[in-house]
């Protein structure tokens, strides 16, 4: 992504480039640790559990030390923004909802969260000439919630989380047995 010329950068690339690099050489620290735990010899029997998972994470550190040492060669070259702030507020418009949604699921059920999830979005939306009216979020929020309720939880007889109003929701769901 490119810089904006309406808005700085709030982040450059080098700096993406050279944090990743050093997450992913953790990542395969971590996965090297774990697997000497387990055993990264070879046994009897062939090679223990640890064995391949080892490598694995040995390759994953050298190719992040790899892209780190490339991205410092290429420090100059990298000074481009990575996102700007514009961009980055478009980003979290979407984000925070989201956090939000998967949040309130514990609390509310998948089928609370997912209406508002759908109205809020329905509701924000500033695309159109002409924005929803709240008859149609209602309409769209409530009805793809009972469609997957009578998707999931009648026919395939896999039940979602239904939070609090679960019992409701089961005793409602008798009648369209």
């Amino acid at each position: 992504m490119s810089q904006s010329t309406d808005s700085p950068a709030l982040v450059g690339t080098r700096w993406v480039e050279l944090g990743l690099a050093i997450f992913t050489a953790l990542i395969g620290v971590v996965v090297m640790f774990g697997s000497v735990e387990q055993g990264i010899g070879w046994g009897d029997s062939g090679p223990e559990p640890g064995y391949f998972p080892f490598y694995i994470g040995l390759m994953l550190s050298a190719a992040s030390v790899a892209n780190g040492v490339w991205t410092v060669v290429r420090w100059q070259a990298l000074s481009i923004a990575f996102v700007s702030r514009s961009a980055f507020k478009q980003v979290l418009s979407v984000f925070i909802p989201i956090a939000l949604f998967v949040g309130a699921m514990p609390f509310t059920g998948i089928y609370v969260a997912s209406a508002c999830f759908i109205a809020w979005f329905m509701w924000r939306d500033k695309v159109r000439a002409k924005p929803y009216g709240k008859l149609m979020i209602g309409s769209v929020s409530l009805g793809a919630v009972l469609a997957s309720y009578l998707i999931f939880a009648l026919w395939f007889k896999v039940p979602l989380d239904a939070g609090p109003m679960g019992d409701w929701i089961a005793l409602a769901g008798r009648h369209f047995k």
